[in-house]
């Protein structure tokens, strides 16, 4: 028998064997995503929204820059998040983050999906936010660069971006904090430069709060010699 077929039938018999549980808030469900009642709860970011760094807008404005854009623009071309930050995207945040809950790569990837064909373009690389060396052998992996491998097999680029120094959590800090925090944090390896060289990158994250992380590691690309910039995230705080 094919092994396409021999997955098919395995498959239907786990999920008549092995009923999925919604990962938010644990029921039965169809499918390995959310229940129907968590999808239609989940904030999902659409229009009207700022062109540049994707906050949700209350109206539309003329020329879709949020007021903060205007002032002092991001470091990056674009940012894009595929939902508000609400109780339903920090559980499955938090779980894919913590739990070893990396069977929700498949959802997470169907959140971003359609702000990720937005942003892509020819001959870009997909890099994730590094996570500094102790949360990495605590976790045993980075939630970030399993998303983008997921995404973007061919143009994932994880060795492009490290991360050169210790930062503690960003979580309780203000907006400068989170700026200070971070400063100085990422690097790009001599030897990696060339690659870089006028490229253009996506950079995948999965939470934006003050975008000071974001900010940082597209400042450190550019000075690398990176071409244009945008940013992918799961959810932002709005």
């Amino acid at each position: 028998m094919d092994s396409g077929y021999l997955n098919i039938w395995f498959n239907q018999l786990a999920n008549i064997l092995l009923p999925h549980l919604c990962p938010h808030c644990r029921t039965f469900c169809e499918g390995a995503g959310l229940c129907a009642a968590c999808w239609q709860r989940l904030e999902q970011i659409s229009t009207p929204f700022c062109s540049c760094c994707g906050r949700p807008l209350p109206y539309a404005l003329p020329d879709t820059r949020c007021a903060r854009c205007w002032v002092a623009p991001p470091p990056l071309a674009s940012i894009r998040a595929a939902c508000r930050y609400d109780d339903i995207a920090s559980t499955l945040v938090i779980r894919y983050k913590h739990a070893d809950a990396l069977h929700l790569t498949p959802l997470l990837a169907r959140l971003v999906r359609r702000f990720f064909d937005e942003l892509s373009e020819p001959n870009q690389l997909v890099i994730p936010i590094p996570l500094e060396r102790r949360r990495y052998f605590r976790r045993r992996y980075n939630q970030s660069a399993e998303l983008a491998r997921y995404m973007a097999p061919d143009n994932f680029a994880p060795s492009l971006l490290i991360r050169q120094r210790n930062t503690p959590s960003q979580a309780g800090k203000n907006r400068q904090q989170r700026i200070d925090n971070v400063r100085g944090a990422f690097a790009v390896p001599a030897h990696q430069k060339p690659a870089l060289a006028n490229r253009p990158i996506m950079l995948i994250d999965d939470v934006m709060t003050t975008g000071a992380t974001l900010f940082e590691a597209a400042k450190t690309l550019q000075m690398a010699g990176a071409g244009s910039i945008c940013g992918l995230v799961i959810a932002r705080v709005t």
